[in-house]
């Protein structure tokens, strides 16, 4: 006997299991313990739906699937108050979706007796029975097999019954029913039947959502076959609207709900292999709670303009990016949660145009026309012109400057471009993933420690730090960098200020590092901008900003291929002079005498105090240059000590 249930009224009276009669006499005296006892007859369940027959204070399992789908057919009469952005002035209109209709405080409809709606729900069977799918389980059936639990029911149940999709979980056997008859008779049978092995057949039987049955080659088949039938040529509109309940597949046995993802993913394949011209399409009332399986639609049908999404469970309206590639005209999504959201007709149409801002029609109401401009045309932007330099002198010195400095830049030892600056430059670094990039970049770990992006470091003091002031801080910091190879062929130059004092030029291009653990090493892509002054026969670098960011796919494959010039117009050849030039601008003040003033010179640009100055100076014959060479590699190998340095 099913468990009892007890509902408490607004009026203090009880009733017992879907009965509102007060307790009569016979049910007191019960209760007192004259005569058998109520309680004997099933367990005493005031907190809810505990046990598997149901019962309890508003079990949910009247109303709810197995997928947590609440049962929401017109026969069950409950009340929907929504807002409707279409009423006259707009506000919340009361929507009975029962058949029945309220008067002088009662129900009037066509629901169930009062008595088999008690019934039903002490089986723990919803009191819909349209369209209401019911699992069967069998505990330990699959020892028995198909033939004799079947032969077994139909010998007790007296009625030929339809099972569905007959197959075992584990030990159990589970089969399906769409018929609530069938579904009343067969949980009589629990404990009924005698299995061959001595013990009682149990029967349980649950409201679940239509079973998901896989979909083999002859399933496929009907189902194109269907999908042919709801096809309208005419218009290039298919109709699938409530297909988990299409006649004609369920007589073939196939019930294919377009919730799942093996429905879809069929779908999709159909219409992409035989329908792709197709404009309208009709998914309406097929209990969808995503679009997440749509999105390969789009690709495959993306000529559609008219959408029918409604009467499903959608609840939020973000679910429509997911199929934002489609330009629709008309959508209906009317009958989904995600319109009970909004209060305001307007808000409601904005958030829909957000997507699809040429719908003009939305839920059989015409919009006025969206404001829009027209981009349709595909926009092809130009190739880049390549090197720009205001005249053939200044590339000429430009381009030998490029050739020398990247030379040593590239090779072991990076010492000599102490020539190449002033002695009061300034050099920084910049670094940042490049936002184009949809996939796993390399990481910039080895630049990121001195970025001064400023868009990512707010420490005023860290940006500070981060900018090298000197020749010698300048050099230590590039021969800290990771070893590079850098493609001349990719090299683009720009020429932005040219006076008889001053230079100023930037330089992209594609690099990769020659260090990387990696068998297939990073390629990077970098933007360098040079200030230059005039120095002796040469130019010295004052001011250099570096911008380093990982390439785009295009980039890579472009670089290091080309043996000549490529269309950037490449100012520098791709086969730089192995030996720089001295042509790179000497250092001034370079002397073999010791005094004060070199000392104190070098001081301020290594850093280092007076007397680890004089100490440098003086074990490399008080030749400048050497001993700055000298600080540099020390520096940079970390051999120097803090003692040194002025604090």
């Amino acid at each position: 006997m099913s468990s009892l249930t007890v509902t408490a009224g607004r009026d203090g009276s009880r009733s017992f299991g879907g009965h509102d009669d007060r307790w009569s006499g016979k049910q007191r005296n019960q209760r007192r313990g004259r005569g058998k006892s109520y309680y004997s007859r099933g367990s005493y369940n005031r907190g809810g739906n505990k046990g598997p027959r149901g019962g309890g204070v508003n079990p949910r399992s009247r109303f709810t699937d197995e997928d947590d789908d609440v049962n929401m057919d017109s026969s069950s009469g409950h009340i929907n108050r929504r807002f409707d952005p279409y009423g006259q002035g707009g506000g919340w209109n009361r929507r009975n979706r029962g058949r029945g209709s309220f008067k002088g405080g009662r129900y009037h409809g066509d629901f169930q007796s009062h008595k088999d709606t008690g019934a039903m729900q002490r089986m723990g069977l919803p009191v819909s029975r349209q369209n209401q799918w019911y699992k069967i389980t069998i505990p330990h059936g699959k020892k028995t097999g198909k033939d004799e639990i079947l032969k077994l029911i139909n010998s007790v149940i007296g009625a030929p019954f339809q099972p569905v999709y007959f197959h075992y979980q584990n030990k159990d056997a589970l089969f399906y029913v769409k018929d609530w008859d069938q579904a009343t008779a067969l949980r009589r049978t629990s404990k009924m039947i005698t299995l061959p092995s001595g013990f009682k057949m149990i029967v349980v039987v649950s409201p679940c959502s239509p079973p998901v049955i896989p979909m083999d080659k002859e399933s496929i088949e009907k189902l194109q076959k269907r999908m042919s039938e709801r096809y309208d040529p005419a218009s290039k509109c298919l109709d699938l609207s409530s297909l988990y309940q299409d006649e004609v597949l369920s007589a073939s046995g196939l019930y294919l709900a377009l919730n799942r993802a093996n429905t879809m993913s069929n779908v999709v394949k159909i219409i992409q292999e035989n329908i792709p011209e197709l404009v309208g399409l009709d998914l309406s009332s097929n209990r969808l709670l995503s679009l997440s399986h749509m999105t390969d639609l789009v690709s495959a049908a993306p000529f559609v303009t008219k959408l029918n999404i409604g009467k499903n469970q959608l609840r939020s309206i973000e679910e429509l990016q997911k199929i934002e590639g489609w330009k629709l005209l008309q959508l209906v999504l009317d009958g989904n949660d995600l319109c009970d959201r909004y209060k305001e007709r307007s808000e409601y149409i904005s958030m829909v145009r957000k997507r699809f801002p040429k719908v003009i029609n939305l839920d059989g109401h015409e919009l006025p026309p969206p404001i829009t401009f027209d981009l349709e045309t595909t926009t092809v932007i130009p190739p880049s012109k390549g090197s720009y330099f205001m005249n053939d002198e200044v590339k000429t010195i430009v381009v030998k400057f490029l050739k020398e400095y990247y030379t040593i830049y590239d090779s072991d030892n990076r010492q000599p471009l102490f020539e190449a600056y002033h002695e009061q430059a300034v050099f920084c670094i910049a670094t940042a993933y490049n936002g184009t990039l949809d996939y796993k970049q390399p990481s910039l770990t080895d630049y990121l420690q001195e970025s001064r992006n400023i868009f990512r470091v707010k420490d005023t003091a860290r940006r500070e730090k981060s900018i090298k002031n000197g020749r010698l801080p300048v050099v230590s910091q590039l021969c800290l960098l990771p070893k590079t190879t850098h493609d001349p062929n990719s090299f683009v130059v720009d020429i932005n200020i040219v006076r008889p004092t001053l230079l100023s030029f930037s330089l992209t291009g594609i690099f990769k590092e020659t260090e990387s653990k990696s068998d297939k090493p990073p390629i990077r892509a970098f933007n360098r901008l040079f200030v230059t002054v005039p120095c002796g026969s040469g130019m010295v670098i004052t001011n250099d900003v570096l911008t380093i960011t990982n390439a785009s796919p295009e980039q890579s494959q472009s670089a290091f291929k080309s043996t000549g010039p490529t269309p950037s117009s490449s100012p520098v050849s791709s086969a730089p002079p192995a030996v720089p030039s001295t042509s790179l601008s000497p250092i001034p003040g370079t002397s073999a005498v010791p005094n004060k003033e070199m000392i104190q010179r070098f001081s301020a640009e290594s850093g280092m105090n007076a007397e680890w100055s004089h100490k440098c100076l003086e074990e490399n014959g008080w030749n400048y240059k050497k001993a700055a060479l000298v600080f540099t590699e020390l520096h940079s190998q970390g051999k120097i000590p803090q003692d040194a340095f002025v604090k």
